[in-house]
């Protein structure tokens, strides 16, 4: 969570203060805490714009605390543009506005345009992108801590009649009978929308999640219709924490057992939070159940010491009301599940289609040999008939041994309704994708008389599960050196990749973890199969965080890795570079996890190496630079012999292989490798030209030869070169010169020229 500033902390403890205040007081208020004068929901003064629900909560609080006669605030700047200052010591309310002007795309996290590129994008496009909110504090006053009162009496009068206290609007009968019409309309899009909200004889109110209804007893029940009002709201912002809406910690049964104690009273505080954020909505006063006020004195400690609280109450009241905001416009809120399906078969639509069957169709039709393809279902009573050619109804248009009214006949004798003629291709031609064919019989056949005499069938069925089904071997949330999570995708028989999948899947996927393993199963499916369409349908979307991200680093200069735990620093990175080995550095947990999903290990922990380690590595390859440089200028032999070295040791794998590849297809053959006609001997040969021709050989760990642990490297011959090729000319062994007068590539030409030795053998010089 990004740090807040001094500002910013300074309003959450005023906030704290003020809701704790009216939580503590409503032991002594009947259980009132919040708009006890029945005001209305508070606005901007005088222009009337409502504010959120978080927002609304603290404005509120502010006016009872301070005895106002409404929820009409202003800005201090405001207020004296309009002539009515701040009056002199009065203390506001902190205000959290938020100011989107970034927005983010939900999949990719990099990518991130401004508002005004963002109200640019269609309707569907914006759903890719979520707003950046910069959160700024700004303190409002009630227009009673101001000069409004005195200044102009008739404002305030006329501001007091449509938005004060139930005293000062003068509710009456008719009030109350809209308050029931709004009522009753709110419920029933509820009932439509959100949750079932049933009658029950038992007399205790109550939500169930596994039926996902709310039980309300008869109205008639209450002392009061607020209090029966309030009731019906705290259950169905409880219906609002399913598992499969928002999932709330407090609202989840883990395989049976109830969520523990303290889940229980963050869920209660949310439910009496939000529910009065409603009632302070309609205009009316909110209270605390009787369960509520036994537990406001743990809610006023987790305030003081858990300096997460607030911000968390926050997320959850806003996100319940949003929820139920959504309902009250008609929108049904469906569960996540199925809403997760709708996405996935949506973008599976958008996908290529596979025709792998069609086209094996289409190979068997044969006019020499009367053979054609059917096409059954048997449960919808339909057959297609592949013909070879002359599939069209027309007069005419028959192919010999073929007659459509004959085949058309036998098949409605086997019980198919409805025939369709085809062609293998062509405007006739018959090519449907392979998910077409599920549940589908698929036979060759040809006409013997009036019947139809089945030769072979075609086995679609692993087709169709490619088309129809993918299968996963690993799905897991991750997160990449940032923090952010990501979910990781393997699919069977495919290489894996990540996707920053939406907030709401990423809380769904740990709620379900943590509180109801028995599903964490099935919602990593569900999660899997619509983030894969996802990818497939936009490519782009895959990230890769197995990769070191850092560029410009041959990771051939590390030779060895070890990733491991201890029990005094934790885990560590240990890594052998151009021959040293700097001190092991601290590896994350992040970077811990991934390590053991990546499908290249030992790849993924040299790119780990080539990150933690990127500063000793720039480092070595500057060293490199400046001594080539020195090479270039044709400075002190011992510096020219060095950089030879270093040349050679810039050898690629390919290279290797290749040399390897010439000794595997002749034997007793030496390869040198010649470069600014110095040579240079590498692996066995080393060794066996120490022998021949009585020079020392030493053994060394550098690139190219690691991981291979080669013996390298005595040479370059100097002034004994041709020395050296004219004694091994006349040994037994056939010599090969690989010449890297041009810098060397992973390919080498095949260009060469041969000459002979005395002994019979030839060398041949390879460029």
């Amino acid at each position: 969570m990004k740090e807040k500033s001094p500002i910013e902390k300074n309003a959450e403890k005023k906030q704290t203060d003020l809701l704790s205040e009216a939580l503590n007081g409503a032991s002594n208020a009947n259980g009132y805490w919040l708009n006890a004068s029945g005001k209305g929901y508070p606005k901007f003064y005088p222009r009337g714009v409502a504010v959120s629900p978080f927002n609304a909560l603290f404005m509120g609080l502010h006016s009872d605390r301070n005895g106002c006669n409404s929820n009409l605030f202003v800005l201090y700047n405001d207020a004296k543009a309009m002539g009515m200052s701040v009056r002199e010591h009065e203390r506001g309310v902190p205000f959290l506005f938020y100011n989107w002007n970034r927005y983010i795309n939900r999949n990719n996290p990099e990518e991130i345009i401004s508002r005004t590129a963002y109200l640019e994008l269609d309707e569907k496009e914006r759903k890719q992108y979520k707003g950046v909110h910069n959160r700024e504090v700004r303190t409002l006053f009630n227009i009673d801590q101001t000069t409004l009162p005195d200044a102009d009496r008739e404002s305030y009068a006329a501001a007091l009649r449509q938005y004060g206290g139930t005293a000062g609007r003068g509710y009456t009968e008719a009030d109350n009978r809209k308050l029931h019409i709004r009522f009753n309309d709110f419920l029933l899009k509820m009932k439509e929308n959100l949750v079932p909200v049933r009658y029950d004889g038992s007399g205790m109110p109550h939500y169930e999640t596994d039926r996902d209804a709310v039980y309300m007893p008869r109205q008639r029940d209450f002392e009061h219709y607020h209090d029966y009002l309030q009731e019906t709201l705290r259950q169905i912002v409880s219906a609002t924490g399913h598992q499969q809406r928002l999932a709330r910690e407090g609202m989840v049964m883990k395989n049976g057992i109830p969520p523990s104690d303290d889940a229980l009273k963050q869920e209660r505080l949310v439910v009496e939070v939000a529910s009065g954020i409603k009632m302070l909505e309609l205009g009316l006063p909110a209270r605390l159940s009787e369960e509520s006020l036994k537990t406001v004195e743990y809610w006023d400690r987790e305030f003081r010491e858990n300096p997460l609280m607030m911000a968390a109450l926050e997320s959850d009241v806003n996100n319940a009301l949003e929820v139920i905001r959504k309902a009250e416009r008609g929108e049904k809120i469906e569960y996540a599940t199925i809403r997760n399906r709708k996405q996935t078969s949506d973008m599976r639509a958008e996908l290529p289609k596979h025709h792998a069957i069609a086209d094996e169709i289409a190979r068997h039709p044969d006019k020499d040999k009367k053979t054609i393809v059917v096409v059954r279902d048997r449960a919808a009573k339909t057959a297609d008939v592949i013909l070879p050619a002359g599939a069209s109804l027309e007069v005419d248009n028959e192919v010999p041994g073929m007659n459509k009214n004959r085949i058309e006949r036998a098949l409605r004798k086997e019980g198919f309704g409805q025939i369709k003629f085809f062609n293998p291709d062509g405007a006739l031609g018959f090519r449907p994708d392979d998910s077409y064919f599920s549940g589908k019989e698929v036979s060759l056949a040809r006409l013997k008389n009036w019947e139809m005499q089945e030769l072979s069938t075609l086995d679609v069925a692993p087709a169709v599960k490619r088309a129809s089904e993918v299968s996963f071997d690993q799905v897991q949330m991750i997160q990449d050196d940032k923090n952010r999570w990501a979910l990781y995708i393997k699919p069977e028989n495919g290489s894996g990749y990540s996707v920053y999948p939406d907030k709401e899947d990423v809380n769904r996927f740990f709620s379900t973890l943590k509180q109801a393993m028995d599903n964490i199963g099935k919602v990593r499916m569900e999660l899997a199969h619509k983030y894969h369409a996802l990818a497939e349908t936009k490519p782009d979307l895959k990230v890769d965080l197995f990769s070191c991200g850092v560029k410009d680093i041959d990771l051939n200069r590390i030779q060895r890795v070890s990733v491991f735990k201890t029990k005094k620093d934790g885990i560590l990175c240990a890594a052998t570079i151009d021959g040293r080995k700097p001190e092991p550095r601290a590896v994350t947990q992040q970077q811990w996890q991934r390590m053991w999903l990546a499908e290249d290990k030992d790849g993924y922990k040299r790119n780990l190496a080539a990150s933690l380690f990127s500063d000793v590595m720039r480092q070595g390859q500057r060293e490199g630079n400046a001594v080539e440089t020195a090479a270039s200028a044709d400075r002190e032999p011992e510096q020219r012999e060095q950089v030879q070295r270093n040349i050679v040791d810039t050898l690629s794998e390919e290279f290797l292989s290749y040399c390897k590849d010439i000794k595997s297809k002749q034997s007793e053959t030496i390869v040198l490798l010649k470069h600014e006609g110095q040579y240079y001997a590498y692996m066995d040969d080393a060794e066996t030209i120490a022998l021949e021709l009585n020079m020392k050989v030493q053994k060394e760990d550098r690139p190219p030869f690691n991981p291979h642990k080669v013996i390298s490297a005595f040479g370059p011959y100097s002034g004994e070169s041709e020395r050296c090729i004219s004694e091994l000319g006349k040994s037994r062994f056939h010599i090969t010169v690989l010449d890297t007068a041009q810098k060397l590539q992973s390919n080498i030409s095949a260009d060469s020229r041969t000459e002979d030795c005395d002994n019979g053998h030839q060398i041949t010089f390879r460029r």
